[in-house]
């Protein structure tokens, strides 16, 4: 077996960003091991979204079929499977999602052989797979050799910069055979209500609260303030959990990891988990009454005081900017 195959993402039918972010990575690792490489995508009616995912791949597989949308394990993992065995590749690499969270464990132990989730790099050692990714909470990287025959990893959204390659060589239509009937069977499937505005994930500029605010009826001081500047609105994980606003909002490992290039920590005192949700980001500025909070130490500029007397101030002024 040789070769890197690449998984891509669909979400509502058109690719996601996560995707290019794979062919990335990919493109890398195979140029390191010398290995060819090869994409995937797990649909149905793909064609449009093909089309797009341009990560100069040998060759793309197609693993289509009506039952794969909505998306059931059972259904991810057969197709995951289909598409492994066309490509026989030695390694092969997942967006980090919450459907990969759940399926891609299952498929190493269909193959019994090794994953590491989460990871934030990849590197070539000779012929052996050496990965990183962030434990206890955050506060250390640490190293791991995946083994096996094919060497499975998820990728953390947001650390590879998404970019389109060279087009495709060739297209590799697999139809899915739809796997027996489990044990757990999709009756109907409700979607939450999105988050309104920009998607954390996508956003470049991000005013994110803690509960240093004090509660939610001052929260509008930080959509006001994201409003101001046409950022997206973040959280920290002790507000998403007391209600204040929408899990959806939430930033850090075990909400969504962000990328921005500005990312504005308002009453947030830093714990771990946070710091390491937003180490990609560009500029951190932390606004906080405890000049020890944590945030600071991430922070490339700070405010010690209290955000009602900083933020209606820099509000009016970005708006006079803004025109």
């Amino acid at each position: 077996m040789a070769g890197v195959l690449v998984f891509g993402d669909t979400v509502g039918g058109a690719l996601a960003p996560a995707s290019l972010e794979m062919a990335v990575a990919g493109a890398a690792l195979a140029q390191a091991l010398n290995e060819p490489l090869t994409g995937a995508l797990i649909g149905d009616d793909l064609a449009a979204v093909a089309a797009e995912f341009n990560g100069g791949f040998a060759t793309l597989h197609l693993i289509e079929g009506k039952h794969l949308r909505p998306y059931t394990a059972r259904s991810a993992i057969a197709a995951a499977k289909a598409a492994i065995d066309a490509a026989a590749p030695s390694v092969v690499l997942f967006p980090h999602t919450l459907e990969t969270r759940e399926w891609v464990p299952r498929l190493a132990a269909m193959l019994d052989t090794g994953l590491v989730m989460d990871c934030t790099a990849l590197n070539a050692e000779g012929s052996d797979l050496v990965v990183s990714k962030p434990v206890y909470g955050g506060g250390v990287t640490a190293q791991y050799v995946v083994r096996g025959n094919i060497r499975l990893v998820t990728v953390r959204t947001g650390v590879f910069e998404a970019r389109a390659g060279a087009a495709t060589g060739a297209v590799n239509k697999i139809a899915a055979v739809e796997p027996a009937a489990g044990r757990v069977t999709l009756i109907d499937e409700a979607k939450a209500a999105a988050a309104s505005g920009v998607r954390l994930k996508d956003a470049k500029v991000i005013v994110s609260g803690g509960r240093g605010l004090g509660g939610p009826a001052n929260w509008h001081y930080i959509e006001e303030t994201a409003a101001a500047i046409g950022g997206a609105v973040g959280c920290s994980r002790p507000v998403a959990d007391s209600g204040w606003v929408s899990s959806a909002h939430q930033v850090g490992l075990s909400g969504t990891s962000v990328k921005p290039d500005l990312y504005i920590a308002v009453g947030i005192s830093g714990a771990v988990q946070h710091l390491a949700g937003i180490s990609n980001s560009s500029t951190v500025v932390a606004i906080n009454l405890d000049g020890d909070a944590d945030m600071f130490t991430r922070a490339n500029y700070g405010v010690v005081g209290d955000y009602k007397d900083v933020l209606p101030g820099f509000i009016e002024r970005a708006k006079q900017l803004r025109g």
